[in-house]
């Protein structure tokens, strides 16, 4: 599984911290990862919705980028899902605030999808 060969990327996360993968062209079922105390456990579950999914985080693809994550080695998982998010061919829904993210441990694999959080510009 990816979030065995990233453990420094799932690592830091709380314990109940979730991330969501769906299929936008068919959203039935969402593969979640969610951290516990002995590492990352993942499921399919039926998707009821995406607050249903009590997920920090839902990753929404299209099917040509599942196809490209479902292809890419557990080595280049994270280059695969960075690439979709930029090219807006996989929608990143952060359903907690930026704040209770950080405080749930996903700084450095928001960093390893693209998303950088800088101090407030004022």
């Amino acid at each position: 599984m990816a979030a065995k060969r990233h453990d420094d990327l799932f690592a830091p996360l709380d314990p109940g911290a979730r991330i969501g993968l769906l299929a936008r062209s068919a959203p039935t079922h969402v593969l979640v990862w969610e951290a516990g105390d002995r590492g990352i456990d993942a499921w399919i579950a039926p998707f009821a919705g995406y607050s249903a999914t009590a997920a920090d985080i839902v990753l929404a693809a299209d099917d040509e980028s599942l196809a490209e994550v479902r292809a890419a080695g557990d080595g280049a998982l994270f280059e695969v899902l960075r690439a979709g998010i930029r090219s807006g061919h996989i929608v990143c829904y952060m359903l907690k605030r930026r704040c209770v993210l950080e405080e749930r441990g996903f700084d450095e694999l928001l960093d390893a999808l693209g998303f950088a959080f800088m101090g407030a510009c004022r």
